[in-house]
């Protein structure tokens, strides 16, 4: 599909938390559902999903996922490093018995160089509560704050950038509440996502180069928390983005960010 910014790629099998890069810190890990999403289109439906089992890993440089379906013959697995994300949202489930509806998401949203907001969801499993979406969500903010100070000079960021990002660090945390409005926090120095080359066929240079249009990230938010509940809802008829039948990996991969 021209549009997805998580594209399966075939591989070896490898296990894809381990070993982690030289002087990589494990921050969370556990098992929720997965999604990417297109923030900049209403309405949007999610572009592949994996289930709440699937097992996840935040690092001071990158989460990571992989799912193993059928006896582990099925592999998808995939990463987002901190490079890319420009808001990180929590967005509390609804009031109410629908268990779909009252699940509360950990939203990832980057900005595409394209002009798209692809976006990673997580939701269900181990994030089982608000509070646990806080939580996961209050890790990933220190995580990416942290990793763009201590890059800065390598990622282009004047002083103040740098500053502002440090706030980040001592900032009160995510606190939310079921059927709240949900809680955003800007990420400063984000790089754009630019699909991989076999993705972008038919985009011209024009269409790459353009700006990154302004989203209402709380309307798209609830947008799409609606959409996930009506998945949860009648989650047989989706499958898994990339998988593969025959041993290889799909690795679901945001790659080669540009700065806009």
């Amino acid at each position: 599909m021209r549009d997805r910014h998580f594209p399966p790629l075939a591989g070896e099998r490898v296990d894809v938390f381990g070993p982690l890069h030289g002087g990589e810190r494990e921050m969370w890990r556990g098992r929720c559902g997965i999604a990417e999403y297109a923030f900049d289109e209403p309405a949007s439906m999610p572009r592949w999903t994996l289930p709440e089992s699937t097992e996840v890993l935040v690092t001071d440089q990158r989460l990571l996922y992989v799912h193993a379906a059928d006896g582990g013959d099925e592999i998808v697995c995939g990463e987002l490093r901190w490079l890319w994300p420009q808001y990180l949202r929590v967005q509390p489930g609804a009031r109410g018995g629908d268990r779909g509806a009252a699940a509360t998401q950990v939203q990832l949203v980057c900005g595409g160089a394209d002009g798209t907001h692809p976006a990673m969801v997580l939701a269900g499993g181990d994030i089982a509560t608000v509070a646990d979406a806080d939580h996961l969500a209050n890790a990933i903010r220190q995580a990416i704050a942290r990793f763009r100070v201590e890059n800065a000079e390598k990622l282009g960021l004047g002083s103040g950038q740098a500053r502002m990002l440090s706030r980040l660090l001592m900032a009160p945390e995510f606190s939310n509440h079921q059927g709240g409005e949900g809680q955003t926090v800007s990420l400063l120095g984000a790089l754009l996502v630019r699909r991989p080359p076999a993705e972008a066929d038919g985009i011209s240079h024009d269409e790459l180069a353009a700006d990154v249009p302004t989203v209402n990230l709380s309307e798209r938010a609830e947008s799409i928390r609606r959409t996930a509940a009506r998945i949860a809802a009648n989650s047989g008829r989706y499958r898994p983005g990339g998988r593969l039948t025959d041993n290889r990996a799909a690795s679901a991969v945001m790659r080669g960010p540009r700065r806009g």
